[in-house]
């Protein structure tokens, strides 16, 4: 996705943030990487972090985002303030065989394939088509090997033991969905966290109930205000 999907957030936040927003290599139109992308976010968001001596960011990271700011909380806590995740676990679900075909059905897909599919699985990621169209439009743009690697990724890389290690504390907001259950056992050895599931969402969580976001959003940080 591209990183329009928070400009909403943003707006919401105000002036009282400095708001940091990726698009990440190969996705919506960006130029692709060969190594590994999860591990290469992970790798330059800490550094980012570090040289622009960012003191406890606030780190908020949705689906794969979610997943990598998993994985910067355990593998870095000294480096992060508050966590928000949205519909995403330290792991998913799948084994080496379905994360190699999977990886090999996108890398491999024809134009028309691609695009079919990845129209069909972003359309049900919400009940707002409005705001989704452009965001699909964008997704369109991206590289296929770039989704089928970090596809990949994150099933192969299981993150589910290092959450334990996170200090900051952790706001995860789920879809109401299939995988709530999935995450809130992955979640629990978080020694900070909080779980809400939104009740009738999505995928796209902040689309699908802006308001029931925003108040969790902003509950959760006036309880862990930035230092």
């Amino acid at each position: 996705c591209p990183g329009s999907v928070w400009d909403e957030m943003v707006a919401h936040l105000g002036d009282d943030y400095e708001s940091h927003v990726l698009t990440l290599a190969g996705f919506a139109g960006n130029e692709p990487i060969s190594e590994p992308l999860s591990a290469a976010v992970r790798r330059d968001l800490t550094r980012y972090i570090r040289s622009r001596n960012l003191h406890d960011p606030i780190i908020v990271g949705h689906s794969m985002g979610g997943f990598i700011a998993y994985w910067i909380a355990s593998y870095h806590p000294e480096l992060v303030g508050p966590v928000i995740i949205v519909d995403a676990g330290p792991a998913l679900s799948g084994d080496i065989d379905e994360a190699k075909a999977l990886r090999s059905r996108w890398k491999n897909a024809s134009d028309d394939e691609f695009t079919g599919g990845m129209r069909a699985a972003f359309t049900g990621m919400t009940s707002e088509p409005r705001k989704m169209a452009p965001v699909i439009e964008a997704v369109t743009r991206s590289d296929r090997r770039s989704i089928g690697n970090a596809i990949y990724e994150m099933i192969t890389t299981d993150l589910t033991d290092h959450v334990k290690e996170i200090t900051a504390p952790v706001l995860i907001l789920a879809a109401d969905g299939p995988y709530q259950q999935r995450i809130r056992a992955q979640v629990e050895t978080i020694p900070d966290h909080q779980m809400i599931v939104l009740p009738r969402t999505h995928h796209f969580v902040m689309y699908d109930d802006p308001d029931g976001f925003y108040k969790a959003v902003e509950r959760f940080l006036e309880a862990h205000p930035a230092t």
